[in-house]
């Protein structure tokens, strides 16, 4: 045979090898070994025909196609090794071992007819128990510089009852300490405290039984083959005043380890927001000075503290009158018509003069929700107030998607939030 027609069947080996191995394509990362090993009987069976002429006719082509035959088993029995891959109880198996957690979060925003609005970047530390640290940049280059070009840094300290956040904005200089008390009657917490940080961050996946996920097939991520899930997140932990929150995870076909998350809803302003998890690293040493709460000299201070209540079976005392509806005219609803006091928050901001702010929420029977819906659609432009017991009134705000839901400023009452509670309340809670 000649150089070229060697060049040629090489060539037309290698097309044909390439055009073998796209039966695996469905199930990426096939190793390179067994591709060696295909690709060997392949040159094997080119070379048949040529050594070995004596095969008169039809029994020429029976070596080729039985060493092809070889080869296409090979492939068979791989792909039929790689599909058994991890199952969703193997990826909460996983993650039950964290303990820290690195990622970076990218988050788009755009308009409901898909026009971009925002990007942000942040790289995310967690590190148990209750420490986390978030950094905002401008574009992954800043991210990959390993200089601190942050624009806003975000250190977090958790306990069971309460939670403390410094937020750092290099430009211009400045810092803002927020300390919140978290208080409860036995409801569990809105704003759930957590103190095991990398840990709680998957407990939402723990919790999502395996007929609520669906496989949405294999892909390559950073190199490793992967299995994505499919799934709603439960809106009981939707904290985020968003709509529905439609989930992806993929994990590593061969360990279970998460590689990449992907969360689109929409939020509570009507934009469509997806939010990427990627570059996630698990149980790597962090550095104790990334959760360091400490202010930069010269750095301006502001200092917020935030009181932040949860009421179960709580309502208003007898005798207490709260009318909701259009200002001047019948009211719409009554106090007969508050399913519950569900919560309550008090602001205050000891180095300044700004008073403090108070705010409850309460929760409406399903008809008053109905009948206020009828009477916003009809009249939209109709401002609705209430009147808090014949002593202030206020305009009611509803809380994210949750129609059911009211929230209403009481600061001019001038009560704090204990005071409001003692006075108005059934139930009061002890403050330690």
């Amino acid at each position: 045979m000649s150089n070229t027609n060697e060049t040629h069947d090489q060539g037309c080996l290698d097309n044909n090898l390439d055009r073998l191995l796209e039966l695996g394509e469905p199930t990426p990362g096939m190793p390179e070994d067994l591709k060696a090993r295909i690709k060997s009987k392949l040159v094997k069976a080119g070379q048949e025909p040529v050594k070995k002429r004596i095969f008169p006719g039809r029994w020429a082509a029976w070596p080729v196609a039985a060493t092809i035959l070889a080869a296409v088993i090979l492939i068979v029995l791989w792909y039929g090794n790689s599909s058994k891959a991890i199952a969703w109880a193997d990826v909460q198996k996983q993650l039950m071992q964290v303990h820290t957690l690195t990622f970076t979060a990218r988050i788009e925003t755009s308009s409901n007819t898909g026009v971009p609005i925002t990007e942000q970047l942040y790289r995310v530390y967690h590190q148990d128990p209750g420490l986390s640290r978030n950094e905002l940049y401008a574009s992954r280059a800043d991210i990959e510089s390993g200089k601190p070009k942050f624009k806003l840094v975000n250190i977090f300290r958790r306990d069971h009852d309460r939670e403390e956040i410094l937020r750092l904005y290099p430009n211009p200089r400045r810092a803002e300490w927020n300390t919140i008390i978290f208080h409860t009657n036995g409801r569990e917490l809105h704003y759930s405290p957590p103190v095991d940080l990398a840990a709680v961050n998957w407990k939402l996946f723990n919790q999502i039984a395996a007929d609520k996920t669906r496989r949405i097939g294999e892909r390559i991520i950073n190199g490793m083959a992967a299995v994505g899930f499919e799934f709603d997140v439960p809106a009981r932990w939707n904290i985020g005043n968003a709509g529905k929150v439609q989930a992806q995870l993929w994990a590593g076909r061969d360990d279970g380890n998460v590689l990449f998350i992907e969360l689109k809803y929409r939020n509570a302003e009507g934009q469509n927001v997806k939010a990427e998890y990627l570059d996630i690293q698990w149980n790597t040493p962090l550095e104790t000075d990334l959760f360091d709460f400490v202010v930069p000299e010269g750095w301006k201070v502001s200092r917020t503290e935030t009181e932040s209540a949860e009421y179960a079976n709580t309502g208003f005392v007898p005798g207490f009158i709260l009318q909701i509806g259009p200002e001047g005219r019948e009211p719409l609803l009554g106090t007969g018509d508050v399913a519950g006091v569900v919560r309550g928050e008090q602001i205050t901001q000891p180095d300044t003069d700004i008073p403090r702010g108070v705010r409850i929420t309460i929760q409406l029977r399903p008809e008053a929700v109905q009948r206020l819906r009828d009477y916003a659609d009809a009249n939209p432009s109709t401002l609705i107030v209430a009147d808090f017991n014949r002593q202030i009134k206020a305009v009611p705000s509803p809380i994210g998607t949750d129609s059911s839901l009211l929230s209403f400023d009481l600061s001019l009452l001038n009560l704090s939030l204990a005071e409001l509670e003692q006075k108005y309340f059934t139930t009061t809670i002890e403050r330690k």
